[in-house]
């Protein structure tokens, strides 16, 4: 794990699981990474402790699954903060649950697992409730740390990224935002009062590909250019046009002399415009949705070895099934992460399930 240059909180203090500490807290290891989210998370996820009748909507449970698929390793990884330990020191109540799908090594995701959180609650917007400012200058701050590490310590941040599924919660006013780079998204439906069945679905993030109109004429705006390789659209080596690290297509590694050019950024860039910008970009796509008192909701995040098998609607369905069934959210998202898994040829799949309940609903 590569360091970071100033003291925070660490992501074991604020009850995260870490792949190298899942032995010793949860006491599963599955496929070299946690199945489950951690033993702080699962011994206070009950309804008596989540609920404050100052919050417009209460976290009525939460939890995480993953599995390897085909993979020869296990590059994703997720993060849950729950309530009363993220920015405590804040008076309204927030949540935060994350998705890095790492590809290259799982540096990258690792190192965002770890420091993103920090970061995020280090961010001066974020106190002015000026959420996705604050979103997209942590992303930033990230690959900064990783710029540094690059520099001094490793070239690996240069050929290592990861996809970014983030959703943060203000429970107190009912605000949700979610941010997105790459390919891993994020669903949230409504739950019927009466029947928990789900209606009004709706994917909140953006896949990120070159081939899209607006990545591709940024992509060649800074200097960089897009092939189709076996039917995929690619830059560089990468199926997608934002993301975490991958520090060979942005400024300054991109502009390096093409001697020392790394090969996957020789391909990501074009002969004929000089380089100007990133060709891989850090900035997200943002969301922002009001969560009403007298409704509840299901949020689901996942990566993309979920989404490459089942649609939007599918997986919302048998997500609500397997919870009217009595399944906790651990179980139900673990579900889902195993049967995206079992496929031949499955990338890494990851899954977060959420229960968000109005406090009048």
């Amino acid at each position: 794990m590569m360091s970071v240059r100033h003291h925070h909180q660490t992501a074991t203090e604020l009850g995260v699981i870490l792949p190298a500490q899942c032995k010793t807290i949860c006491g599963i290891i599955r496929n070299g990474a946690c199945s489950s989210i951690s033993e702080a998370v699962r011994n206070n996820m009950h309804r008596d402790t989540l609920m404050s009748p100052s919050d417009a909507v209460l976290l009525f449970d939460a939890g995480a699954g993953q599995a390897q698929g085909s993979r020869k390793f296990q590059e994703d990884r997720h993060v849950l903060i729950r309530p009363g330990q993220f920015l405590p020191e804040m008076k309204d109540t927030f949540a935060y649950f994350a998705i890095f799908d790492g590809h290259g090594s799982s540096l990258v995701a690792d190192h965002a697992t770890e420091n993103l959180h920090n970061l995020l609650a280090q961010r001066p917007e974020l106190k002015k409730g000026e959420y996705a400012a604050a979103i997209k200058g942590a992303l930033a701050d990230e690959d900064a740390l990783l710029l540094e590490s690059f520099k001094y310590d490793s070239a690996e941040p240069a050929l290592s990224g990861s996809t970014v599924a983030l959703c943060l919660i203000n429970l107190t006013r009912g605000e949700l935002i979610v941010s997105n780079l790459g390919d891993s998204h994020v669903i949230l439906a409504e739950r019927d009062p009466k029947t928990e069945m789900p209606y009004h679905i709706r994917r909140l993030t953006r896949a990120h590909k070159p081939e899209a109109p607006d990545e591709l004429s940024r992509i060649k705006e800074a200097g960089g250019t897009v092939e189709m390789r076996s039917g995929v659209a690619r830059l560089g080596s990468l199926n997608m046009s934002r993301a975490l690290g991958d520090l060979q297509y942005k400024t300054p590694v991109n502009t390096v002399q093409e001697d020392d050019w790394i090969f996957g950024a020789r391909r990501a860039s074009s002969s004929s415009t000089p380089v100007r910008g990133d060709f891989l970009s850090n900035d997200p796509y943002t969301s922002r949705r009001t969560l009403q008192e007298d409704r509840r909701y299901l949020l689901v995040i996942v990566s993309d070895g979920v989404t490459d098998y089942t649609d939007d609607a599918g997986l919302i369905r048998h997500v609500m099934k397997l919870s009217m069934r009595g399944m906790r959210a651990r179980d139900v998202a673990q579900d889902v992460a195993t049967k995206a898994g079992s496929h031949p040829r499955s990338d890494n799949t990851s899954c977060i399930v959420a229960m968000i309940d109005g406090q009048r609903s």
